[in-house]
């Protein structure tokens, strides 16, 4: 668990800009609502608003570089090119290659998740953990607020995919596995010791099962979810935290999907199809009401018919 050296990469970008979200529509024949259907178009305008970035690909070459590049690059596009290669600045190494956006665009439009999740709408809070891509999203009422990369469990130890529900949290707490590990913004999801907390990202899989975070994704996620509520006793759960959902396998012994975004700028994105697959799974839920918003959102959009006035209606009156 012993952080090395930091080692560098000397590079100069010029920061790039965001594109914004088209707004959602509404159906005329009946009353205007934020529901299912709007998230379903939302969703699909979403998709088409991506910015188009790609990924130059700059091998590492020591500390000096490295102290060079992040001068040479505001703070947020710095976290960025570390969150992008699911690493922190304790484990970037001196024969690394970074992958490195261009143009620097805000954080949400690098997300690998969908900004929008039709169906998800009703969940007040939603936490995704893709073990294939190594990265988390936070969602509410089914749009995406916050996503980062994690560490989830080595090998010999991996993190079980499932549904599972913020229970508590603490700022720190002392792993249960060696007491010398200070876990901070701890969020447990599982009483047998799976949480999602801030450590060491060295950019693959090498937790003890847990979900590893960066310590501004640790702090989000734990100011974001909502832990569980218990009856007087603490002995019965009147009410499940945020819901958690982790899916997908890592390959193991492959080539990490992030290396290769210089290639193919898709590569490391969960696609919807694929967080649906999970939900559908996890949560039955959300599948019917997927359904519904895809089946509302297709729906012809027919104008109400003019207004006539009822046969019985009085005549107007008349001046003698």
């Amino acid at each position: 668990m012993r952080a090395r050296p930091p080692v560098a990469v000397a590079l100069v970008f010029v920061a790039g800009l965001a594109a914004g979200l088209p707004g959602c529509g509404r159906e005329p024949a009946r009353p205007s609502r934020p529901g299912e259907a709007d998230s379903a178009r939302a969703a699909r305008a979403a998709a088409a608003a991506r910015p188009a970035v790609t990924y130059q690909r700059h091998p590492v070459g020591g500390a000096a570089a490295l102290r060079a590049f992040q001068r040479g690059l505001s703070e947020a596009n710095f976290r960025l090119v570390l969150k992008v290669n699911r690493r922190d600045l304790a484990h970037v190494r001196d024969r690394d290659t970074l992958a490195v956006p261009y143009p620097f665009v805000d954080e949400l439009e690098l997300a690998p998740y969908p900004a929008v999740l039709p169906g998800a709408g009703s969940l007040p809070k939603l936490v995704l953990v893709s073990l294939r891509v190594q990265a988390f999203g936070a969602y509410e009422g089914g749009r995406l607020r916050h996503w980062g990369p994690t560490s989830t469990g080595r090998r010999d130890k991996p993190t079980p995919p499932g549904l599972y529900h913020a229970n508590w949290k603490a700022k720190e707490r002392t792993s249960t596995i060696d007491d010398e590990w200070l876990l901070r913004w701890c969020v447990n999801i599982e009483n047998s010791g799976i949480s999602l907390h801030q450590y060491d990202l060295p950019g693959y899989p090498a937790s003890h099962s847990c979900v590893r975070l960066l310590e501004e994704d640790a702090r989000r996620v734990y100011d974001f979810v909502d832990q569980w509520r218990l009856a007087p006793g603490g002995r019965q759960v009147l009410e499940e935290g945020t819901p958690v959902v982790i899916f997908g396998e890592y390959g193991f012994g492959r080539r990490p999907p992030w290396k290769s975004l210089p290639e193919d700028p898709r590569a490391a994105d969960v696609p919807l199809a694929e967080v649906e697959e999970a939900l559908r799974r996890y949560l039955p839920a959300y599948g019917a009401a997927r359904e519904t918003a895809v089946a509302e959102s297709a729906a012809p959009e027919i104008a109400a018919p003019e207004s006539a006035a009822p046969e019985s209606a009085a005549p107007e009156s008349v001046s003698p």
